[in-house]
């Protein structure tokens, strides 16, 4: 009795550690990473749209609620918030036409170059000119804010708009 028990004991451990190696093997994911500069967010879609620093066609990555937008210092950034230009390295998952972003590492705009010769020296001076402005007070406080209670602005913006609702609901009926 004591033998077919070791026996059966025997089999159903082999049987369960076959079936998590395969649990284990089908859950393996790849993650890429790509360089290249932001073109657009198609809120509809939950699109983003890069110029690939190696491709020629821009490329189309989806923004999921589990995608991580952070700057290079690591503090959240808002999508709608990212220049047109600006530096990506973006982590994403899938292939072809189906590009997941899971991490995307905003860097800074590329900088226009302003190309001059004097007429009559010949010689070739370089500008670059930075079109980045820093951030007033009320936009450095309402990034904190969001980082240090997300959806807090969007609920204090619904409730806004609720009680604008209710007084015009309210002027309505005083009127009839």
């Amino acid at each position: 009795m004591n033998t077919k028990m070791t026996t059966l004991g025997a089999a159903l451990l082999a049987i369960g550690c076959f079936w998590s190696s395969q649990a284990f093997a089908q859950a393996t994911t790849t993650v890429t990473t790509t360089n290249g500069a932001f073109t657009e967010y198609i809120p509809g879609s939950e699109t983003m749209v890069v110029k690939s620093e190696t491709g020629t066609s821009p490329l189309r990555y989806s923004v999921t609620k589990q995608t991580t937008i952070v700057d290079e210092a690591g503090a959240p950034v808002a999508i709608d918030r990212i220049s047109p230009g600006s530096q990506l390295s973006i982590q994403y998952t899938g292939s072809g036409d189906r590009l997941v972003a899971s991490r995307v590492v905003v860097g800074r705009p590329a900088t226009e170059t302003v190309t001059s010769v004097p007429a009559m020296t010949g010689q070739q001076t370089n500008t670059t000119t930075t079109t980045t402005r820093p951030l007033t007070h009320e936009e450095k406080h309402a990034l904190k804010e969001e980082r240090e209670h997300p959806g807090r602005a969007e609920k204090q913006e619904s409730e806004h708009q609720k009680r604008a609702l209710e007084k015009a609901k309210d002027k309505l009926d005083d009127n009839h």
